[in-house]
């Protein structure tokens, strides 16, 4: 195991997400960035990654073919995966609360 290497990020990795609280989430669509919600957390159960923001769904992704990758600064994910009702390719990118 090498200093550059690959670790896995499928959906058995994205059950490390659970229970986190999020500060905001943000959805890019090429190069344009949109914040969707604001405080809320990450549930994840056999199927599907939900996002809450602001007491309502935000964001609900299957967990087949879904990609998660922890941010350089480990305050946040970036996670790319299909929306879980209309199939489209989803991007977010969630920050994390801070824990003060």
């Amino acid at each position: 195991m090498g200093f550059f290497s690959r670790k896995n990020n499928t959906a058995s990795a994205a059950a490390q997400y659970n229970n986190k609280r999020i500060s905001y989430v943000v959805e890019r669509n090429g190069s344009d960035e949109t914040v969707i919600g604001r405080t809320g957390g990450i549930s994840v159960d056999d199927e599907k990654l939900v996002v809450m923001c602001d007491g309502h769904e935000t964001v609900r992704l299957s967990l087949e073919g879904i990609v998660c990758a922890e941010l350089m600064s480990h305050n946040g994910a970036d996670i790319k995966g299909k929306d879980f009702d209309s199939g489209a390719r989803r991007h977010i990118v969630v920050h994390y609360a801070s824990r003060r």
